[in-house]
C-alpha cells in the first residue's frame, strides 16, 4: 500500500507543479454549487472505491484512473500463502501487495465523459473529488488544461466530504 501510495502521490506531485484549475472548495460550498446545477461534482476514484468506499449525494463516477494489479508467480503466492500457515499470522495488506504488479490506466474518455455529464446537468463548471485531494487535483487540472472550469473538493470525499457531515452513503 505504501509503495503504491508513493507512486500516486510522486505522479499527482509532478503534475501539481503548476495547478491551473480554479481553485479549492469546502465541502458546504461544493454541495450548494451542486444544487444550484451550477456545477456538477464528479468522483474520480476508481470504480471499486466508488461502489465499496461510499460516496457523497449527488457524485457521478468517472474514473480518471484504473488500476489493474498483475499477480505474481503462483508459486510465490502458495509460499506466501504457507508462511501465514506456518507463522499463524495472516500477512498485512501492505505485505500482501507484493505479491501483485500494480500498474495504473489512464480513462482515454475522462475529459469527453466529464463534459457529456456536464452537458447532461447543463453545469457550467465541474467539482473533482477523489478519496483525500490529489487524484482530484490532477485531474482538475487535466480538465482546466481543455478549457474546462474546474474546482478541487479540498479534503477529499473522507477529509472534506464526510468530515463536514455532508450526505453521502456507503460502507
Amino acid at each position: 500500500m505504501k509503495k503504491l501510495l508513493l507512486i500516486l502521490l510522486t505522479c499527482t506531485t509532478l503534475i501539481h507543479a503548476d495547478d491551473i484549475y480554479e481553485g479549492d472548495l469546502s465541502a458546504p460550498e461544493a454541495h450548494e454549487m451542486q444544487k444550484k446545477s451550477s456545477a456538477i461534482i464528479v468522483d474520480v476514484r476508481t470504480t471499486l472505491e466508488f461502489i465499496y468506499t461510499g460516496h457523497g449525494e449527488g457524485f457521478v463516477n468517472i474514473p480518471a484512473y484504473e488500476w489493474t494489479y498483475i499477480p505474481k508467480s503462483v508459486e510465490e503466492r502458495v509460499k506466501s500463502a504457507e508462511f501465514e500457515l506456518k507463522t499463524d499470522k495472516v500477512k498485512g495488506h501492505s505485505d500482501v501487495q507484493k505479491l501483485y504488479d500494480a500498474k495504473e490506466v489512464i480513462n482515454k474518455n475522462f475529459v469527453t465523459d466529464v463534459m457529456s455529464a456536464m452537458k447532461l446537468r447543463k453545469a457550467d463548471s465541474v467539482i473533482l473529488v477523489c478519496r483525500s485531494g490529489p487524484r482530484s487535483k490532477a485531474a482538475a487540472n487535466m480538465l482546466a488544461k481543455e478549457g474546462i472550469k474546474a474546482y478541487n473538493l479540498d479534503g477529499g470525499f473522507m477529509f472534506g466530504w464526510k468530515d463536514s457531515k455532508m450526505p453521502w452513503d456507503g460502507y
